[in-house]
């Protein structure tokens, strides 16, 4: 059965093309880059919601420092993926850094919508 993902942008497309480019996308852990949107995580469920590549004005990668559990002598990396799109940014956690490397190369080779932050 197939559920058609939810838009986060103001932008939409049409549900044929959102079909098949989210059957044909490229994955990096619960999100995918395909030819006409980038596709996220939405409350837990892989690739249910997208952002069209129209709407994304810049991407760009955002490293944090966590405190773990034991008196503060464990620490940990956290990285983000943060999307510019419609005047709003959003970050998204990845697990592990070199997908979000990955997905961030995929960024520079497949389309032209700008990598880093100026």
């Amino acid at each position: 059965m197939y559920i058609p993902p939810k838009a986060l942008s103001e932008h939409t497309l049409p549900p044929e093309i959102l079909r098949a480019d989210r059957k044909c996308c490229a994955e990096y852990e619960d999100f995918g880059l395909g030819d006409e949107a980038l596709y996220v995580e939405y409350f837990a469920c892989s690739r249910m919601a997208y952002i069209p590549l129209s709407a994304i004005e810049r991407v760009y990668k955002r490293l944090a420092v966590s405190k773990g559990f034991f008196e503060g002598k464990m620490y940990g990396t956290l990285c983000y993926l943060v999307v510019r799109y419609d005047g709003k940014e959003k970050a998204f956690r990845f697990t592990h850094e070199e997908n979000l490397d990955a997905i961030l190369d995929a960024f520079r080779t497949k389309t032209k919508i700008s990598v880093g932050k100026v």
